[in-house]
């Protein structure tokens, strides 16, 4: 049942029921409960959630029931450009520092879960705990999209598509702040956000 539900999850996010129960049947490894007529009913699953997702779509939008535009994360359309051996060090020097933090980060949380096992022991500092990391996440993401309420770009220099949703903030009509697009935003609204700043830079 999780696996279903794991790959169905997958599936309906990126509309490709095939992708989601192999990816499944990938981050389950070294599996034993895995059998092909195991795989096929996760298959069914992932296909039957895509499809319910291909209805309500449909129903919601008014538009006649259609499977290429099915996934929740929706990308939009971008113009094609010829990447270049140029973009090589800068790919590979992305590569490494994302590579350091993922490894700060698992040492940071490794030795915070052994204190956490040995000082919060209680609910109620459980509780405490996720509030105050809550909140101060919260006020981070704020403060710094308020420290940038300046940064406005006109909304006609960005190609808009019909899933786009800039952020105004505190912006002028017109206008949107291109941090808070980034912050406050849907996933697959920072995705396409994040795609089309080359488009914006041009414009």
């Amino acid at each position: 049942m999780i696996a279903a539900g794991g790959a169905a999850g997958v599936a309906a996010a990126f509309g490709a029921p095939i992708g989601g129960a192999l990816f499944t049947y990938e981050i389950s490894k070294p599996n034993t409960f895995w059998t092909f007529s195991m795989l096929w009913r996760v298959f069914f699953g992932t296909a039957l959630a895509v499809f319910t997702l291909s209805l309500f779509t449909s129903l919601d939008l008014h538009a006649p029931l259609g499977l290429s535009d099915t996934a929740i994360l929706k990308f939009g359309t971008l113009q094609a450009q010829a990447s270049s051996f140029l973009d090589l060090p800068a790919a590979v020097a992305i590569g490494l520092f994302c590579g350091l933090l993922g490894t700060l980060f698992v040492w940071t949380s490794s030795n915070l879960g052994i204190y956490r096992k040995k000082y919060i022991n209680s609910n109620f500092k459980k509780i405490s705990e996720a509030i105050f990391f809550g909140s101060l996440t919260a006020a981070c993401f704020y403060g710094g999209v308020y420290l940038r309420r300046d940064s406005c770009i006109p909304i006609t220099n960005l190609e808009q598509g019909k899933d786009d949703h800039v952020v105004r903030f505190m912006c002028p009509e017109n206008e949107y702040n291109t941090l808070a697009t980034l912050v406050f935003n849907t996933e697959g609204g920072i995705i396409r956000s994040l795609l089309r700043v080359p488009i914006t830079l041009e414009d």
